[in-house]
Order: structure tokens, then sequence, then C-alpha cells
């Protein structure tokens, strides 16, 4: 069942009609009219207030399920939706975590190199009076006169 399946259903089975489903969320009935025609989709603030009226969770109006003797039960896997959880939802923020532990790990390996290279490229200084070079004759010195 869709969102807007549910939607429509569970308003029906309440008993109320569009109007009193807009004023009970504090929307307009056309809001309530573009949810149940899947032009638009609540907002997580309207989901979380359609879920207590009707008392299902916000994961039962967002996941695709048929209702059966008043339990919720998941619909078969479509293709493509190979990364789901146990409870039926998506996979989405395991992917992300698993995304943010790898890229932390790159991070602290580029780190590590870059410590060993520099460590590696660093050398002694070496002092001025020890440099090897020829001697500077010949320079004229210039005096300035700072009287006004």
């Amino acid at each position: 069942m869709t969102l807007e399946e549910k939607l429509i259903h569970l308003r029906k089975e309440k008993g109320i009609t569009q109007l009193e489903l807009a004023e009970a969320v504090e929307v307009s009935r056309q809001a309530v009219s573009k949810w149940e025609s899947g032009s638009a989709t609540p907002s997580t603030e309207k989901l979380l207030g359609l879920s207590e009226l009707y008392g299902v969770s916000v994961d039962y109006l967002l996941h695709d399920c048929d209702l059966k003797a008043g339990e919720i039960e998941p619909l078969p896997q479509k293709a493509g939706d190979d990364l789901k959880t146990s409870h039926g939802g998506t996979g989405k923020a395991a992917v992300r975590w698993f995304a943010i532990i790898v890229g932390f790990l790159i991070l602290i390996i580029l780190i590590l190199i870059g410590v060993l290279y520099s460590n590696k490229s660093r050398e002694e200084p070496i002092r001025i009076d020890e440099m090897a070079g020829e001697e500077v004759t010949g320079v004229p010195k210039i005096e300035f006169d700072l009287e006004w």
C-alpha cells in the first residue's frame, strides 16, 4: 500500500472528511487532497501528526506494506531493494555510517603517511658560517646622512 492509499484508507476508517483531517493537522483541505492524490508529500511534522491521529507509526506510513488483521506486514522486496533492515526499512543510515567510518579511516591513513614522509625528508639545518661559498668583496659601503 502506498502512502496515498494509506492516507485515504486511514481517513475513511476513522470516518472523517478531508476538511476535518485538515483542521486536525492544521493544513488546508487542498493539502490533504494533494497528499491523497500523490501530488505532494506531508512534511515530517505533519507525518508525526497523522501518525498520532491514526495510531500508526511514521515508519508504517512511509514504507510500502499491507494491513493484515491490524498488523503491518512488509511487501515483498522489489528489484533494487537489496539493503533492507530487520524492521523493513531501508539501510540508508547503515550505509551512511559505513561511508563515514571508511572516510575517517582513509583520513587517518593519509595523516600517518604525511607524518612519516615529513620525518624522512627533514634534514639537519646548516649554520650559515658552515656554508661553502665565495667571499664577497668589492661591495661599496653606503652611508646615509639622516640629518635634515
